[in-house]
């Protein structure tokens, strides 16, 4: 079977698959945070830099890398459109004709923010690519469980499922090549589209006969913990707060229009920093390797 390009999460000996799922969540959150914060190119290739070290030394650098066949191609799409739409700038590289009372003239200043914009997309996805690869989504579950039993399972039985339908439309498509005349991609999408349809509702009758509907709050329970929780939290505080507190203080900005201006100096040096430090520090020292601890 051919590897999907969805990440799966898979049992390791790293401290980003053994930790806890709130600690490893909050670590992908925060990259995901300052993907939200920095549109500065500098920043973002260190957040690129330490989602892919972590992967890697996470042992899913693998998956990741497939992920990229999904945040790729929408981050070139954002990158694309991105010209079509804003002609703001003062340097115009074409000049095109008016359509529907818009002309479309292509600037330096919106095709240089269109890829800075696709790009960071493209980090975005990443970040979340690195969740799906070393998070439980079981374990998502019993931590979300308190809170919102319903929304939870939904989120975790989407995540679970995502996979199992990407295979299913890889085999059909591979089955459509065995015939005479192979299907379309479109006929291919519409029997992946059918089938995840007919799956969603026996899931939804299977949880309806084991009683998910007349489901109530559980009773708090005693998970196992790990000895890389601690640290998974700190790198995650580390990350968001550095962000926050550096882009409160100025770091990181760029203007787009009229003209493309961005600040390269110690904020944005500093913030690079503390990205790759906190992606770091869960894999640094002698203890990264030690596994996980006794039940608390």
């Amino acid at each position: 079977m051919r590897p999907g390009f969805v990440p799966v999460y898979q049992p390791r000996p790293s401290p980003l698959h053994t930790a806890g799922a709130g600690p490893a969540s909050a670590l992908c959150g925060a990259f995901a945070l300052v993907c939200i914060l920095y549109p500065h190119p500098l920043v973002l290739t260190a957040t690129l830099a330490a989602i892919v070290g972590c992967a890697a030394a996470a042992g899913v650098g693998e998956q990741l890398l497939r992920a990229l066949r999904i945040t790729l191609p929408l981050g070139l799409l954002v990158s694309l459109i991105n010209p079509l739409v804003y002609n703001e700038g003062a340097t115009v590289l074409f000049r095109g004709g008016t359509v529907f009372g818009h002309r479309f003239d292509i600037t330096l200043e919106a095709t240089m923010s269109g890829l800075i914009q696709g790009y960071r997309v493209v980090v975005f996805g990443m970040a979340f690519a690195l969740f799906s690869a070393c998070v439980d989504q079981d374990d998502v579950l019993r931590v979300l469980r308190r809170v919102s039993y319903r929304s939870a399972l939904t989120a975790v039985l989407a995540t679970r499922l995502v996979p199992v339908l990407a295979r299913d439309a890889a085999r059909m498509s591979d089955a459509s090549r065995c015939r005479p005349r192979p299907a379309g991609r479109l006929q291919v999408a519409r029997a992946a589209l059918a089938g995840s349809l007919e799956r969603a509702v026996d899931v939804a009758a299977a949880l309806e006969v084991r009683g998910y509907s007349n489901a109530v709050r559980p009773a708090r329970g005693r998970r196992r913990r790990s000895r890389h929780d601690t640290r998974v939290l700190v790198a995650a505080a580390l990350v968001a707060g550095g962000a926050v507190a550096l882009r409160v203080a100025g770091a990181g900005w760029v203007q787009e229009y009229p003209t493309l201006e961005m600040a390269l100096g110690p904020g944005e040096l500093a913030a690079c920093v503390v990205v790759l430090a906190g992606a770091a520090l869960p894999f640094a020292g002698r203890s990264a390797r030690l596994g996980v601890a006794a039940r608390a």
